[in-house]
């Protein structure tokens, strides 16, 4: 196996050498590839561990969800190699991630292999919270549904329900691993969590239930060529069949078991041990007492757990009874007797804390869900008030639009008032000129007339532009720079690869058009794009921004300007002409 993995291994390093020359999309493929490795099997997640530490160097050039996959996929790996956890911190980001990012299945997984992490901490109360979470991201109506990663949750929560001794809840997640293991055309796992149904039954004496299962099990392992497994599972009814006292059946089921060589799972410590105690109890019940007390020595002698030691000196207990050594027998009767207590100590001081960690978690939720309402009346307070400052602040703001509108017709009319004024001047210059060419006796007291109404249009003209433009220019542009829009422009202008969008346009236009009265005139005369310059321009943007936010070029924006010049006031000039013209309208 370890010549596989090796193998394996590097031919999947090769690739890696070029990841430095071919960028992001190379760490995407390669963790693709180490998520694929690490299905196959167990034994194939400590293949994809090494290839994914070979790229750990390499994570500073990772993307933010190129790292929190990483991370997942990572610890994914180390449970399925059975690798223990000990801290939650990075997990707990990783589904923080997630619950903003990713698919449902991204989140089931997620959730999935947090509630691994308090497994392994002992803590089952969380554990089983965030395995409860994980089932209720799994969309089964999926097409892409992760059956494989549901049928896992499912197994891992009747793990947890046997070591609290809830065979119901135990049953019923069993019952789900088979049917999602099924969805995910996985047979054989389907069959496994199947099997492991009959010690639930054996550990309420329903012997007879346990040889069922077993035997179907054994069946459907034939019917897909596991042949090994199908061994296993009817042998496992040798000890069934021994407190039966059905010795021909028992004798069928143990042959089955040894032509396994099944020592057990290997991550399961003390398997061995009970293995063969299992096999000790069997030659002993047929009367092979040499290979009976070989069994039996050796099971006692590798036992760690206070279990598998009070079983086996159980059993050699009965051994030298059986062989007339009573002192012996009295030894090891004690001291399964004392191993037995241990056990029981250490089971109900397992129970213990189960029950002072759900209390605990219990107590720390309803702390939580507290704090929780709390938060939310603050909260519910803090929009309430926030909608009542909208509301107030959606009144001043039609009064303050009202209030310029006004402004404006007012601006406008005084306006047209001044370009009356420079009309009539106009006039009046051109008929003084041509009363000049007449007889100076005759005109002398038209000519005085005229140049009096030229001093006092001259003088009107002088005002309006001494009193209005300079101070209503200065208003127009401070409250155009308080706009949202111009704060956006400004952001956008820092930020060159994002661009505006139509409805920034629009806001653009409507802003604009409802502070400057008339501006929108210009529409008659102008194309879209040539209208979009004038707008820039009126919020005294650059040429070079100008042209970043239409999309053009530098040139193209001051061609655009001269033309625009002519069009609007029939005289040719240069951009910043243009420019000062856009800037002056009120």
């Amino acid at each position: 196996m370890i010549k596989k993995l090796n193998t394996l291994f590097t031919w999947i390093l090769l690739p890696i050498l070029f990841v430095s020359c071919t960028g992001n999309k190379a760490y995407d493929k390669l963790l693709i590839k180490a998520d694929s490795i690490m299905n196959i099997d167990d034994d194939s997640a400590e293949v994809a561990i090494r290839l994914m530490q070979s790229i750990k160097p390499e994570l500073s050039q990772f993307s933010k969800s190129q790292k929190k996959r990483y991370e997942l996929l990572y610890h994914k790996a180390m449970n399925k190699a059975y690798i223990d956890f000990t801290s939650d911190s990075t997990m707990l980001e990783v589904v923080g991630y997630y619950e903003q990012h990713g698919s449902a299945n991204d989140k089931m997984l997620a959730y999935y292999i947090l509630g691994c992490v308090y497994r392994d901490m002992h803590e089952a109360p969380m554990a089983l919270e965030y395995y409860n979470k994980a089932t209720e991201q799994a969309d089964t109506t999926a097409k892409d549904c992760d059956y494989a990663t549901l049928c896992r949750i499912y197994s891992q929560m009747g793990f947890l329900f046997a070591k609290q001794y809830l065979p119901h809840q135990e049953l019923a997640s069993l019952d789900k691993a088979v049917k999602y293991a099924y969805l995910a055309k996985d047979t054989l796992n389907a069959i496994r969590y199947y099997q492991n149904k009959q010690a639930i039954y054996a550990s309420q004496n329903k012997l007879d239930s346990a040889i069922i299962i077993n035997n179907q099990a054994a069946k459907l392992f034939k019917q897909i060529g596991a042949l090994k497994e199908a061994n296993i599972a009817f042998g496992c009814n040798f000890e069934y069949y021994l407190k039966k006292k059905m010795l021909k059946e028992a004798e069928e089921a143990f042959k089955a078991y040894l032509s396994t060589n099944y020592h057990g799972n290997d991550n399961r410590k003390d398997a061995y041990a009970y293995i063969l105690y299992e096999r000790g109890s069997y030659y002993l019940a047929v009367g092979k007492k040499d290979s009976a007390y070989s069994c039996l020595k050796q099971s006692f002698e590798q036992s760690k757990s206070y279990n598998n030691l009070a079983v086996s000196a159980k059993g050699l207990a009965q051994y030298y009874a059986l062989t007339n050594q009573p002192d012996l027998a009295t030894k090891y009767a004690l001291l399964s007797s004392e191993y037995n207590d241990s056990d029981l100590i250490v089971t109900k001081l397992g129970q213990l804390q189960q029950i002072q960690a759900m209390y605990d978690y219990n107590r720390n939720k309803e702390i939580a869900n507290q704090a929780q309402i709390k938060a939310e009346q603050r909260m519910d307070a803090i929009y309430t008030i926030a909608i009542c400052a909208i509301l107030m602040c959606s009144v001043s703001f039609s009064v303050y639009r009202k209030r310029l509108k006004m402004r404006n017709k007012r601006i406008a009319m005084t306006q047209k008032m001044y370009i009356d004024s420079v009309q009539q001047l106009n006039v009046a210059q051109q008929e003084l000129a041509k009363l000049h060419d007449l007889n100076e006796n005759t005109i002398t007291e038209l000519v005085k007339e005229k140049e009096d109404t030229i001093k006092k249009l001259q003088s009107e003209v002088r005002k309006y532009e001494e009193a209005n433009i300079g101070r209503n220019l200065l208003e127009l542009e401070k409250c155009l720079k308080q706009s949202d829009i111009y704060k956006k422009l400004i952001y956008l202008e820092n930020h060159p690869q994002e661009k505006m969008t139509k409805a920034d346009w629009e806001n653009l236009e409507e802003t604009i058009e409802g502070f400057v009265y008339g501006f929108a005139d210009l529409k008659q005369k102008l194309n879209n794009k040539e209208y979009h310059i004038c707008l820039l321009v009126k919020l005294h943007f650059s040429p070079s921004s100008i042209s970043s936010f239409i999309g053009t070029s530098l040139s193209d924006i001051s061609n655009s300007r001269k033309r625009m010049l002519a069009k609007i006031c029939g005289t040719s000039g240069n951009g910043k002409e243009f420019d000062s013209y856009i800037h002056h309208i009120l």
